[in-house]
């Protein structure tokens, strides 16, 4: 009898084990792009909105101030937001700074602050190929495990791969979708399976 409980209560202890392992909360942080006066916040908080029915723990603000100043302290916040989070015991693993064209900006802005390698980064369409079109990034001091997705058809951004140090950008995807900048922004099934999949792939650690 003695034994029969012992085997239950070593079966209760690895089910609870799974239980916490299941349970872990995986924070995304989203940071969208620029000119939310011109088009729009519905396509963003339908992005969000199905990042939460994925199972993330999505933080995410809408922005009206585009300037650096305001991007810069924006990306601040979020840095301190995850520092954070990091302090209060959750694996780097578990964080995930996504930002879209500006916001990816911001994302690598935030990445500095951060200074944490384990940290993930997603970039939607994150290296402008001319440095006037955004702040200014110094590229070297980006680190993280960042995921870059690209339109070989964006005329505004291209690869980071001449920009990011082979330390931080562990993947970079390229599609040719024919939607250029703009497919980051679209909901449509065919745009989301280009991009969405890849990006709740990389927060998830897969």
């Amino acid at each position: 009898m003695k034994s029969l409980m012992t085997v239950c209560a070593g079966i209760a202890l690895m089910f609870g084990f799974l239980g916490i392992s299941q349970a872990v909360e995986k924070h995304l942080f989203y940071i969208h792009g620029c000119c939310i006066d011109k088009v729009g916040g519905g396509a963003y908080e339908t992005i969000v909105k199905d990042l939460q029915s994925a199972g993330f723990n999505v933080v995410f603000d809408l922005r009206y101030d585009d300037s650096t100043p305001a991007v810069q302290a924006y990306a601040t916040k979020v840095a301190d937001q995850v520092k954070s989070l990091l302090a209060k015991g959750t694996a780097p693993e578990d964080i995930t700074v996504s930002g879209y064209s500006l916001g990816s900006r911001a994302a690598m802005f935030a990445s500095i602050e951060i200074a944490n390698p384990k940290v993930n980064y997603v970039l939607l369409a994150g290296c402008p190929r001319t440095v006037a079109r955004s702040f200014y990034i110094d590229y070297a001091k980006v680190q993280g495990r960042i995921l870059s997705l690209v339109d070989t058809t964006d005329n505004i951004f291209e690869s980071c791969k001449a920009h990011l140090p082979e330390s931080a950008l562990k993947k970079e995807v390229e599609f040719d979708s024919g939607y250029g900048h703009a497919i980051f922004r679209f909901t449509t099934e065919k745009a989301y399976k280009l991009w969405k999949e890849p990006l709740e792939a990389w927060a998830k650690g897969q």
